[in-house]
């Protein structure tokens, strides 16, 4: 795998975290304050909206899953076992990730047409939160292999790349709520996916072969 084989992966996980924000912004988006209830949004959005938004899902996801794997690329040969249990962690992450993402539309309906208190609503945002916890805690593996490799010289990218890793990134999430309109409800409720396009492009833009330092772990 070349450098710039490598590079275009890690693009694709950039345009993967495109595509969720788009769909995120179908299935709750516009011009806003962070304060917007997104709950509230999806129960006035139309209709093809909720379906573009679930439909967003797996194309999303495939590209994601296309950058896990530059990542992987990345660091494979030094670190081996590291880079697996990362790219098996990461993996998990996106892909339950794609469904929690593809879920929008169908809470979406459910919220229109059986109300915001209806029991349709109430198990599938508890289906919601069983995936968050999923999501969460194998992208916490994921992502603390990836800046530990990454602080050992391991995956060809400087150093300071892992202050825009979204394990460091998403929690000024807590200062996005807090945007005023027209800017605050799309960083707010968009704010896991741009953190990720932000991070697959400085990788992008910053790996070379030649950072990397041997050994294997």
């Amino acid at each position: 795998m070349t450098s710039r084989e490598i590079r275009l992966l890690l693009w694709a996980g950039g345009l993967g975290a495109a595509i969720y924000f788009a769909g995120d912004m179908l299935c709750y988006g516009g011009w806003g304050s962070g304060q917007v209830s997104f709950i509230e949004r999806m129960a006035r959005v139309a209709l093809w909206r909720l379906r573009l938004c679930s439909i967003t899902a797996p194309v999303g996801t495939g590209f994601y899953l296309l950058g896990t794997f530059g990542l992987w690329f990345c660091c494979r040969r030094v670190s081996p076992r590291l880079a697996a249990l990362m790219l098996a962690s990461l993996f998990t992450d996106f892909l339950f990730g794609g469904l929690w993402h593809g879920i929008g539309g169908p809470l979406g309906f459910a919220i229109q047409h059986c109300g915001l208190n209806s029991s349709a609503v109430e198990e599938i945002r508890r289906l919601i939160e069983i995936l968050r916890n999923v999501c969460g805690y194998s992208g916490l593996v994921g992502f603390g292999i990836w800046i530990f490799l990454t602080l050992k010289k391991k995956c060809g990218v400087p150093r300071w790349t892992v202050f825009f890793c979204p394990l460091i990134t998403l929690w000024l999430r807590a200062l996005m709520v807090h945007m005023p309109a027209p800017v605050g409800l799309p960083l707010a409720g968009g704010w896991g996916n741009i953190s990720h396009m932000i991070w697959f492009a400085v990788l992008a833009l910053t790996y070379k072969e030649g950072l990397i330092k041997g050994g294997s772990a």
